[in-house]
């Protein structure tokens, strides 16, 4: 599950991610982007992820078709955690073509807002 949270910047997309991702948690993010930004319009993703305990097969399949929709559109992802798996996660993703992804710990918050704000 997570809740879409207030942004001080309109290109970036702020969540907090709790517990088990679900289908419907994708389908809302997906909605949210559709409402926000134009097809072609790039955007970032600031993520809170205290713990996250998986996905539900339907939310990993959701996920999977939201990134493979929105793929071109994703810009920068940060992730706030203190979880040694997700900022290992985060790493990783880091090499994914076309994605720049950072982890930093909960005190880095103004960090992370710089990094998604850089060119």
């Amino acid at each position: 599950m997570f809740t879409i949270l207030s942004s001080r910047d309109p290109s970036t997309i702020v969540i907090d991610v709790r517990e088990i991702l679900t289908g419907q948690d994708a389908k809302m993010l997906d909605n949210y982007i559709e409402g926000y930004f134009d097809d072609d319009q790039n955007f970032n993703i600031l993520a809170f992820i205290p713990e996250v305990q998986g996905s539900t097969l339907e939310g990993f399949w959701e996920g999977t078709k939201l990134n493979l929709k929105r793929w071109k559109q994703f810009s920068k992802f940060a992730v706030i955690t203190e979880r040694a798996w997700i900022e290992v996660a985060t790493q990783a993703a880091g090499y994914l073509p076309g994605l720049k992804a950072k982890d930093y710990k909960p005190n880095q918050l103004e960090d992370a807002w710089s990094w998604l704000k850089e060119d």
